[in-house]
């Protein structure tokens, strides 16, 4: 079998989860897929895939071969493309994932517009208000508000998050505006936990979670 072939099985069987379930969508059989899987790791050095008898995971390594070898593959198909004359038509299940009410407020509008314009293209949203791993779920692409962990992801910088104190006047002129953050512990403070204003508040009137809120332009 051919590196490029090898490298497609390999793909499949990250994605479908296990061999039996990448063999019947490739029409093959699982030996031979279990075969061309040993054959890459030989070939390359490395672990790609930890195996037990019910789960089939990504190593570390293999999560960074993995999105290797959808871009080469995706390269190759190009390349065949050009080369007959015939442009890519996006074609399968992008899947993405983002903060909850981020999400819906502005991911899904362009998750919306992008299938009205490639019809062979479904979507999977996962708005969750917790990171995921990308590689476990199944996602093409994720969007985070905030600093990203160390990791073999590639992270590209789209916007910016601005953090704002409001307060009622009523409520200033009672108890005066704070200076520094230091003075919000002398202060009623409503916020989320994610902002890091947990901890503070007084007389039993602490700081109370609300959902997360779009950022401001």
């Amino acid at each position: 079998m051919d590196r490029w072939q090898a490298m497609r099985v390999f793909v499949r069987v990250a994605e479908s989860g296990g061999f039996a379930g990448a063999a019947r969508q490739l029409g093959m059989s699982p030996p031979a897929v279990t075969r061309a899987v040993a054959a890459l790791e030989d070939r390359i050095g490395t672990r790609l895939l930890t195996r037990t008898t019910r789960t089939v995971k990504l190593t570390e390594a293999g999560g960074r071969y993995l999105e290797d070898c959808r871009r080469i593959l995706a390269e190759i198909e190009e390349a065949e493309a050009a080369a007959s004359g015939s442009t890519v038509t996006p074609s399968g299940t992008l899947t993405v994932t983002a903060p909850v009410q981020f999400g819906r407020l502005y991911v899904l509008p362009v998750i919306t517009e992008y299938l009205a314009r490639h019809a062979a293209v479904s979507a999977r949203a996962l708005f969750l208000d917790r990171v995921i791993n990308m590689i476990d779920e199944g996602a093409d692409a994720g969007i985070r508000i905030g600093p990203l962990a160390d990791s073999g992801l590639t992270a590209i910088r789209v916007g910016t998050v601005r953090r704002v104190l409001c307060a009622a006047p009523d409520y200033l002129d009672r108890h005066g505006a704070p200076a520094t953050v230091r003075d919000l512990r002398d202060h009623a403070v409503i916020g989320s936990a994610s902002t890091g204003l947990g901890g503070f508040g007084q007389g039993g009137f602490g700081p109370k979670p609300f959902g997360p809120k779009p950022p401001c332009p």
